[in-house]
């Protein structure tokens, strides 16, 4: 595969470069004008001059980096942004709140970039879309067939007798969930369940973002407000499994939320007691869904298992290749 993302995007040191619209997407270090798909720190610097994205991703990026002081341009779903002939649209990515997936195009050609999406319905953003491309840049986080995770009915319902498990023996639900996200649909999960939930000081503060998009949290206070009390689950971001703010609670019942929780040794990497595979990221037979859906006849994958995915498209006969610069990237929210 040939230059797989011309004419559209470039590979730049920076990162994607949509020069029709002098943008990089989602770069890693600070730029001049910066694409962002979502507001997760791994895809959303701080420090951009300025900020292209939705409404929402655009105000968690500014909770989460209260000292930012660029400009923004607020680009709505399926708002039309033109360049000459050039196209720039946002589609729903599924992923977090104010996810987008974007869409350029220019002439017979068509890209559609997904950052990280999730095909799967959740409760606390919209549901991804699959716009038709010509060339798909999708994320391989989870390209591998061993990555299938439950559905949302499975996982809920694991998640609430979990939890109810807990409180039967007399201790306290430590959720280890990433602070945007994972955070706050868990909480609507327990609270349609009629579980409070308290939140770490990290996803509460983005609360208020939820709310002014239609996603309230009546069953959630903050974790400042005093500790869990009976009844109530914690939610505190998985780096604080074996810190105080859990350590201190002698009778708990940890329970990590994430795609890695397929893999046994997350228990002893979180001190976990469950283990669910709770993900905001696509499984590998969604990420094969989505090449269909759209339609695309070259695929170019990024971050996770990018140079796998690639691999196995190209021996199902598809045009594949990988982006090994950003195969490595970490996740904040897998």
């Amino acid at each position: 595969m040939n230059d797989p993302l011309r004419p559209l995007l470039e590979l730049r040191p920076e990162g994607l470069f949509a020069r029709a619209f002098g943008a990089f997407l989602d770069p890693p270090a600070p730029v001049t004008r910066a694409l962002l798909s979502h507001a997760h720190s791994d895809h959303a610097v701080a420090g951009h001059g300025e900020v292209w994205a939705t409404p929402e991703t655009l105000a968690l990026y500014r909770r989460r980096n209260p000292d930012w002081s660029g400009t923004s341009r607020e680009i709505r779903y399926g708002e039309e942004v033109r360049d000459g002939d050039a196209v720039l649209r946002f589609h729903s990515a599924g992923h977090v709140l104010g996810s987008a997936q974007v869409w350029i195009g220019s002439g017979d050609e068509s890209l559609l970039y997904t950052g990280d999406f999730k095909r799967r319905p959740a409760r606390t953003t919209l549901r991804s879309e699959a716009p038709r491309a010509t060339t798909l840049v999708t994320e391989a986080t989870f390209g591998l067939p061993v990555f299938r995770f439950p559905g949302r009915e499975e996982i809920e319902r694991l998640l609430v007798e979990a939890c109810r498990a807990a409180f039967d023996a007399g201790e306290t639900p430590v959720l280890l969930a990433y602070a945007l996200g994972k955070a706050q649909e868990s909480a609507a999960i327990l609270g349609a369940a009629g579980i409070a939930t308290v939140l770490h000081g990290a996803a509460w503060k983005l609360v208020p973002v939820y709310e002014a998009a239609g996603f309230p949290l009546p069953l959630s206070r903050a974790y400042e407000t005093g500790p869990a009390l009976p009844g109530e689950a914690l939610v505190v971001p998985p780096n604080c499994a074996r810190t105080p703010v859990v350590r201190k609670i002698r009778r708990r019942r940890v329970v990590y939320l994430s795609g890695w929780a397929i893999r046994e040794a997350a228990r002893a990497e979180f001190d976990a007691d469950v283990l669910l595979p709770f993900s905001d990221h696509a499984d590998f037979h969604d990420l094969l869904a989505h090449v269909e859906e759209t339609g695309a006849s070259r695929i170019v994958a990024t971050h996770g298992f990018a140079a796998d995915f690639a691999r196995i498209l190209a021996a199902r006969g598809r045009d594949a290749a990988a982006i090994p610069e950003a195969a490595e990237r970490g996740a904040e929210d897998a």
